[in-house]
């Protein structure tokens, strides 16, 4: 054995520690599993066969104890059979396969000391040294092997304790059964109890590397999970793991949706040591927001978070998500905007800025449509005249007839510093008669002002709030 492999058997080892529970439930389980299946039954059946076998043959020999031999593995066979049924009626049993395994395998080596016993009994009394012949002699070293070489243990000091046992019983049964045939087969013992050994440590040591691989890929797994969960949403999850594509996990038709840009105005203005932890505050309570009411079929949330930008935050209400409110797309894009400006209102005043700090939104309702990009990293995304409107009808705020008539509403209302929320003309007009008195009209064509991405709109309207 190289170095490299001393190295991977004590990372084994030390990990199997460290999870010595986990460790014992999986060896526990493959007792039970040892026990149900083709392991346990083969060797019932080998046992029944030894029984008749040597049944037949010592009544051949005309052998007063043949009959006894048919029942000298009568209970491990029954340990065996009868566990699966045990663990059925009472599902405790399965807790203790291991000690269970362990009794099954001594009972075998009492089961081949007793078969012995009748074995040599009738001819000890007539000839003893012909019935050194007649007895199984090299099943000493292979009962010795079979019953030591399989251990369920989380230590190997608990199984070479176990195999000491054994192999001391053997020893002590059959000296007592016969002292010369003992000292005649003494290297047969030794030779069951040394294979025994270099058997079981095998055994050991295999168990502990497949727990170490599968424990750590396990853990590797849910690592990967957790991490792409920070990616792609549960539903996405739920339907990779299920076999689906990425490219199939979101909506890439065409749609019609609301988009939200909301901007912090003058943010380069802004200087402190924490302005990102800031925004980032801010956008991980908008993200909260858009997903209120998330759920999978259909594909809803209160909005779509589509990206942030430094110091803005992008969103989409409609598309891909539907909306979880029962009430009109606008109204909704409008409820939605109130709070996600009530949020940030909240995070400025945790942030405890010198000065007053605030933000815009602009609102945009037109055709969108999801993708994916093409290649690389395949993140989604989404395109269309409603992205485009939605960014020039937040930045309209800086021109300055537009900015001249919020600021003089902004002071009819007793604002110096404020928030602004601009909106869409089809917007406006699907909004229910308590939003629409939220808002001031601004006619474009008294300022001289054509939306370029919006030719045909001739009004705008504004919302100012603390």
């Amino acid at each position: 054995m190289d170095k490299r492999t001393y190295m991977n058997s004590d990372k084994y080892s030390a990990y199997c520690r460290e999870h010595v529970k986990e460790f014992r439930d999986e060896l526990r389980d493959e007792a039970s599993n040892a026990l149900i299946s083709w392991p346990g039954k083969s060797a019932a059946i080998l046992l029944a066969a030894s029984s008749v076998m040597t049944y037949i043959t010592r009544s051949e020999s005309n052998n007063p104890y043949a009959f006894h031999t048919l029942f000298a593995y009568a209970v491990p066979i029954l340990l065996i059979f009868l566990f699966p049924i045990a663990t059925l009626l009472f599902s405790k049993v399965n807790k203790y396969s291991r000690e269970i395994l362990d009794v099954a395998s001594f009972t075998v080596l009492l089961g081949f000391c007793l078969t012995l016993m009748y074995v040599l009994e009738p001819a000890l009394e007539q000839n003893p040294e012909s019935a050194f012949l007649l007895a199984p002699s090299g099943q000493i070293n292979f009962t010795l092997l079979m019953t030591t070489a399989f251990s369920y243990h989380a230590s190997y000091i608990t199984t070479l304790a176990r195999n000491l046992l054994f192999t001391i019983t053997m020893v002590v049964l059959i000296y007592m059964i016969s002292p010369d045939y003992m000292l005649s087969n003494i290297m047969q013992v030794i030779q069951g109890f040394l294979a025994g050994t270099i058997f079981s440590l095998m055994f050991f040591s295999r168990i502990q590397t497949r727990f170490y691989y599968r424990s750590t890929d396990a853990d590797t797994r849910q690592h990967l999970y957790n991490q792409l969960s920070k990616l792609v949403y549960p539903h996405q999850l739920e339907m990779i793991k299920a076999g689906d594509e990425l490219e199939n996990t979101m909506p890439v038709e065409r749609g019609r949706a609301i988009i939200n840009v909301f901007d912090v105005q003058r943010s380069s203005e802004i200087k402190h040591e924490r302005t990102k932890s800031f925004f980032l505050d801010v956008f991980r309570s908008f993200f909260q927001i858009c997903m209120m009411g998330y759920q999978h079929n259909p594909l809803k949330s209160r909005a779509f978070r589509l990206k942030e930008t430094g110091d803005g935050f992008i969103s989409s209400i409609g598309y891909p998500f539907l909306a979880d409110d029962p009430d009109s797309l606008a109204d909704h894009a409008i409820a939605t905007a109130l709070i996600m400006f009530r949020a940030f209102n909240e995070e400025v005043s945790r942030f405890d800025y010198a000065t007053p700090i605030k933000g815009a939104m602009g609102l945009a309702f037109n055709s969108v449509q999801g993708t994916f990009q093409s290649s690389g990293i395949k993140s989604y995304d989404l395109f269309g005249d409603a992205l485009i409107q939605a960014y020039r009808y937040e930045e309209m705020r800086k021109h300055p007839a537009v900015e001249r008539t919020i600021h003089e509403r902004a002071a009819e209302l007793g604002l110096q510093h404020y928030n602004i929320l601009i909106i869409q003309e089809v917007i406006y007009n699907s909004l229910k008669p308590e939003y629409k008195a939220l808002f001031d009209t601004i006619d474009l064509r008294n300022i001289g002002y054509q939306i370029r991405q919006d030719i045909n709109a001739h009004y705008v309207y504004f919302h100012v709030l603390p």
